[in-house]
C-alpha cells in the first residue's frame, strides 16, 4: 500500500497525482478528435511511488513510500 506524506504538515491528506485513464472517442476518416463519447472507459495508470505526488493543499511535492 502507498502513502504520500506532506513534509509540511503530516495533516494534509489530499494529494494531486496523474493517472492516465481510457476515453471512447469520435474522430473523422484521419483519426482526428471530434468528441468524447464518455468522461472515462478504463483506467490504463494507477498512481504509483515513481509518480510525482503534490500536497494538494499546500502545493509541496510530497513523500511517498511503499507499506
Amino acid at each position: 500500500m502507498l502513502q504520500a506524506i506532506c513534509p509540511k504538515s503530516v495533516n494534509h491528506k489530499r494529494f494531486s497525482v496523474v493517472a492516465h485513464v481510457a476515453q471512447e472517442w469520435i474522430v473523422d476518416e484521419h483519426g482526428t478528435f471530434i468528441k468524447s463519447e464518455d468522461e472515462c472507459t478504463s483506467v490504463v495508470h494507477t498512481p504509483d511511488k515513481d509518480d510525482v505526488w503534490v500536497c494538494w493543499e499546500c502545493g509541496t511535492a510530497a513523500t511517498v513510500k511503499e507499506e
